[in-house]
């Protein structure tokens, strides 16, 4: 008999052991499966997007992660979220979340701060609302943001110039790498920031060497930078200018002009060249109130070091280069000679044009 309850004892035994490690196991294959199973399963996009402002919450981006469906075990998410610290060491910007990750891989994603970074390149010359306008159409800020900050106490406040009205010319023309989780504020900063590591210490000291303010130059290069469509000519352009201003001559620069119309259909006239505006330099002498645009580091260059030339006037001659003369004579010769050359030009295309059609 007692032989019998021992064996019973330790069949009874066994198979408690046995049940129990069979148990250990299951809930060990439960775990594992919950562990490194995907944030979605089934889902017919590969990944997700999702945006983190600067200042969210863990909470907040625990939300914006929950409503993309992508927390299928919030108890695990909250153990390895504290396990990880993320709490603290969660990141801002615009992250791609691919579905197959696990839920440790997601938040260790989130913290390492890989986030999206779009490319925009701002082009040499673009005002403002040019400026507005691309990152508008590139997704990465609203152009009525944008506008509405060009006089920003706060921005104005990075340009390091005092009693300015504007941040037209201080956006730096570059190519950029922002996240659309930064605000237009932010993008803006950016810019700014490149614009002062670009006009440095010694362009200062150059400006003040020439007499000019660092604002007069950077007015100036927005003038040239608009003028000029070829890079030799830049130095030959500010030259002009510089000419001109220390004679107390108008600039008579037509893209100022353009600046300060309201409505330009892009047909300049003689109606448009006597509007009296402040960016009018055919009727006002001097540089225009604000730069006109937002120029590179050549026309800045060429403005601090101009090419040594008693040029007062220059035309365009149709191919992106200009034509300088000393005397208004010559310029007005050089004006008749290269308006009929573009005459003859546009009237051979016209008749090209005419050609290729009654071949058709």
């Amino acid at each position: 008999m007692k032989l019998f309850i021992i064996k019973n004892w330790k069949n009874l035994l066994g198979a408690t052991l046995i049940l129990g490690v069979s148990a250990m196991l299951a809930l060990a294959a439960y775990l594992f499966n919950i562990y490194n199973s995907p944030i979605k399963s089934a889902a017919i996009e590969e990944n997700s997007i999702i945006l983190i402002p600067r200042g969210s919450t863990f909470d907040g981006v625990t939300l914006r992660i929950k409503a993309k469906g992508l927390l299928p075990h919030p108890r695990l998410y909250h153990y390895l979220a504290k396990k990880l610290k993320v709490h603290s060491r969660i990141q801002a910007g615009e992250f791609k979340l691919q579905h197959s990750w696990n839920t440790s891989e997601l938040l260790q994603y989130l913290i390492s701060g890989k986030s999206i970074r779009h490319r925009i390149t701002i082009p040499e010359g673009e005002n403002f609302a040019q400026i507005a306008e691309r990152l508008h159409r590139a997704d990465l800020a609203d152009k009525e943001v944008v506008l509405s900050l060009k006089n920003d106490p706060h921005l104005l406040a990075k340009t390091g110039i005092p009693e300015l009205t504007s941040l037209e010319g201080f956006l730096f023309p570059e190519t950029y790498f922002f996240s659309r989780a930064e605000t237009a504020a932010d993008i803006l900063s950016a810019m700014i920031a490149q614009y002062r590591r670009v006009f440095n210490a010694d362009f200062r000291l150059r400006a003040k060497e020439i007499g000019m303010s660092e604002y007069e130059v950077l007015i100036l290069a927005s003038i040239v930078e608009k003028e000029t469509g070829t890079d030799s000519d830049r130095p030959m352009i500010a030259s002009v200018f510089h000419n001109r201003l220390q004679r107390k001559m108008r600039l008579d620069s037509d893209p100022t002009v353009i600046y300060g119309l309201s409505k330009f259909n892009g047909n300049l006239t003689r109606k448009h060249l006597r509007q009296p505006t402040p960016y009018n330099t055919y009727k006002k002498r001097g540089l225009t109130p604000t730069p006109i645009s937002n120029p590179g580091l050549s026309s800045l260059h060429s403005v601090l070091y101009p090419a040594d030339k008693k040029y007062l006037y220059f035309v365009a001659r149709g191919d992106g280069s200009s034509q300088f003369s000393t005397t208004l004579r010559e310029h007005n010769k050089a004006v008749w000679f290269y308006q009929k050359v573009r005459k003859n030009r546009q009237a051979m295309r016209r008749k090209a044009k005419k050609a290729a059609a009654a071949k058709l």
